[in-house]
């Protein structure tokens, strides 16, 4: 029997598709972490892992699981942060002595009361987590503090302590694949009637700082590229496990377009090999180009893949302004929107309505702006909706715009029958520029 102490990671998300898939992620996210975290000696000799929570298992299951474990690590986004939080107060009232460590994009991370919000998390961890987490755990097998680490919020007795920004990593090498390490074999081997979908990571960062978005501002906008020969060994794992779905992860896919060409033809060929991944998601570059569109349209090849997202939010110059987004022209846009539709390629347009400075007047412009562009096939609407680490989310930004909001109980779930925990959304349905009324009228 081993004398380690263990540790759970807890990284859940709604499923996936269609009832009768019983598909659900792989929790890529925490996997890497726990890779990461090995390459420390210290760590490896002295912790082990005891339980992966990949879907929203039953709050009394999962504590029977892990309510012994020395530390329990949280994975959390919009898709799990009512479930996270609730597990973690009721392991914490079950395990005083458990530390609890929370990261991800969801958490308030400029909340000063952050503490006074949370007080059964231990630490939060702001940015990467990789070096992060193996820096909390070497400290906390050694019974050493943790607050000369950077980057972390840490609890003291219900108070905030920040220790600064955290340093991120240079080089994606140094990161081991959980793909690769065999990491996920015995729980795809442990559970043969669940169909696995991946997330892929070829890049890390965000050039752009849209204030509705926190993609760029928690990565610090610099990209940073994985090894292509991991993200193709990754790629083979992935269809020689028949993993259905794979997302790509990368912000902006085919703004590299040589590397990202041949990850496209990488696809196809085991798809052509092994049939999978039989679907392959991503999000494209945002300001496409004629090159972009080659990418596309070998991506879509056979009917394997989605189409191409031509995202504009909005068509006005001082929205744009306002959200410190630049689209392309309107001229690029035309000659995109009459490649897609010469070629038979499928594009979709996503617009927001709500946004900062837009007017009922800017926004039936802009659709119809877009639909004499070119765009015949779809056009999603989507509401603003305000991130908890999005410039957009600030004080300031929601006094400067008069926006109105409300709590949407249950706006982000995949299958309500899973538990009883609503996942929430914080959605904008008025500004000083675009009145509830209007608001209604646009959307």
């Amino acid at each position: 029997m081993s004398n380690k102490q263990t540790i759970s990671f807890v990284n859940p998300n709604f499923q996936q598709g269609p009832k009768e898939l019983n598909a659900h992620y792989l929790p890529y996210s925490v996997g890497v972490l726990w890779e990461y975290a090995k390459l420390d000696p210290v760590v490896a000799d002295n912790l082990e892992v005891n339980h992966w929570v990949w879907r929203r298992d039953s709050h009394e299951e999962v504590l029977e699981r892990i309510k012994n474990d020395s530390v329990v690590g949280f994975s959390t986004y919009l898709w799990n942060d009512s479930y996270n939080n609730q597990l973690a107060k009721k392991l914490k009232a079950l395990n005083p002595d458990c530390l609890i460590v929370f990261g991800g994009p969801q958490p308030p991370i400029e909340d000063p009361d952050f503490f006074d919000r949370f007080p059964w998390i231990d630490i939060m961890v702001k940015t990467e987590g990789e070096h992060s987490m193996q820096k909390i755990l070497h400290n906390h097998i050694l019974g050493k503090d943790c607050g000369e680490i950077p980057g972390l919020l840490i609890n003291r007795s219900g108070k905030t302590v920040d220790t600064g920004a955290a340093q991120r990593i240079t080089d994606l090498d140094d990161i081991p694949s959980p793909y690769l390490s065999g990491l996920f074999d015995n729980l795809i081997a442990e559970n043969p009637d669940v169909q696995f979908t991946a997330i892929m990571e070829t890049n890390r960062g965000c050039p752009y700082a849209c204030t509705f978005c926190d993609w760029g501002s928690l990565t610090y906008n610099k990209v940073k590229k994985f090894n292509l020969e991991r993200v193709f060994a990754e790629l083979e794992w992935m269809a020689k496990n028949k993993i259905d779905f794979v997302t790509v992860a990368d912000a902006n896919f085919g703004v590299f377009f040589d590397r990202d060409m041949a990850i496209t033809d990488v696809i196809l060929r085991l798809q052509k090999i092994y049939g999978f991944p039989k679907v392959v998601d991503a999000t494209w570059y945002k300001n496409a180009t004629e090159k972009v569109l080659q990418i596309v349209k070998k991506f879509t090849t056979g009917g394997f893949n989605r189409g191409m997202t031509l995202s504009v939010q909005s068509m006005d110059d001082n929205v744009l302004s306002s959200i410190k987004r630049k689209n392309m022209e309107i001229s690029s846009l035309k000659d995109i929107f009459q490649k897609c539709n010469k070629e038979g390629i499928q594009s979709y347009t996503e617009m927001i309505v709500g946004l900062p400075e837009e007017t009922y007047d800017t926004w039936a412009d802009g659709l119809c702006n877009i639909i004499e562009a070119g765009q015949h096939g779809a056009i999603e609407s989507w509401l603003t909706q305000l991130l908890e680490n999005a410039e957009l989310n600030s004080t300031e930004q929601r006094q400067e715009h008069g926006l109105q909001t409300v709590v949407a109980n249950g706006y982000v779930s995949g299958h309500e029958e899973e538990d009883n925990i609503n996942e929430n959304a914080e959605l904008v349905v008025g500004t000083k520029y675009m009145p509830f009324n209007k608001l209604i009228d646009s959307w």
